[in-house]
């Protein structure tokens, strides 16, 4: 784990979705180097070492089960007396344009790229009320533009980034900000799949290279920073807003 020099969760509980691997993981990894206690929520078991990390703790969950998301976040509270920070990154794809997505993969991919954050971020919310807190959403520039052949991923992170608007206005009066970052390709698990799975993989990943102007994918410790970012008192000022994290996609 990367020294951060940073210690801005000291003595606060946060809970990452999608811990166990990719953005999530980073950051894990990020929240514990600046003192949280971080509980991972995945329905993957994390990497045996991070397990026996100091100040990680584990629960395996499927965020789309609304029963076992309440009790997985009732549980955390219960165990640790508080939730301070909530970064949802749990997150899949499936490929298929408006024409040919299937109904199963529509379903799947919604399921748990906006359902499963808004049943997380519900029950953070209850937790929050009265102590207040920030929940980061992970969304995509897939959420603010449209991409050919992803039609129920950009459907699903379109829905993420205008229910952290809804969200945030909704968390205001409690002290509870909801953001949503944007990122674009980064060096992930999932994407390494996805371009793998392309019928030119080689190409696939000079194409997805090339997108960013910046010139190449980005890694996860970079979204975990801005995550960092916004869960922390630096932000205190800082909701309802989807920053985009895509080496400058988005702005041409």
């Amino acid at each position: 784990m990367e020294e951060i020099g940073l210690s801005r969760f000291v003595g606060k509980v946060a809970v990452v979705t999608g811990g166990a691997s990719g953005i999530g993981r980073a950051t894990v990894c990020r929240l514990v180097a600046e003192g949280a206690l971080v509980w991972i929520v995945d329905i993957s078991e994390p990497a045996p070492e991070d397990l026996t990390l100091d100040g990680i703790r584990y629960i395996r969950l499927d965020v789309s089960d609304e029963p076992a998301v309440d009790a997985a976040m009732a549980q955390i509270l219960a165990d640790s007396g508080r939730i301070d920070v909530v970064a949802n990154a749990a997150g899949i794809v499936a490929a298929g344009g408006a024409a040919d997505t299937t109904l199963a993969d529509w379903l799947r991919v919604n399921s748990v790229n906006l359902t499963g954050t808004f049943l997380v971020t519900r029950a953070a919310m209850r937790a929050m009320k009265h102590t207040g807190g920030a929940i980061i959403n992970v969304g995509s520039d897939a959420g603010l533009v449209g991409q050919t052949g992803q039609a129920a991923y950009c459907a699903s992170k379109g829905g993420v980034v205008q229910f952290t608007k809804a969200a945030a206005l909704d968390g205001a009066p409690d002290g509870v900000r909801v953001n949503c970052v944007c990122p674009c390709f980064i060096a992930t698990t999932m994407v390494e799949n996805w371009l793998a799975s392309q019928p030119d993989p080689v190409a696939a990943r000079r194409e997805a290279e090339a997108e960013q102007p910046i010139g190449r994918m980005g890694r996860p410790e970079e979204i975990a920073a801005v995550i960092a970012y916004l869960g922390s008192h630096e932000a205190n000022f800082v909701t309802g807003t989807a920053l985009a994290v895509d080496g400058g996609t988005t702005a041409r």
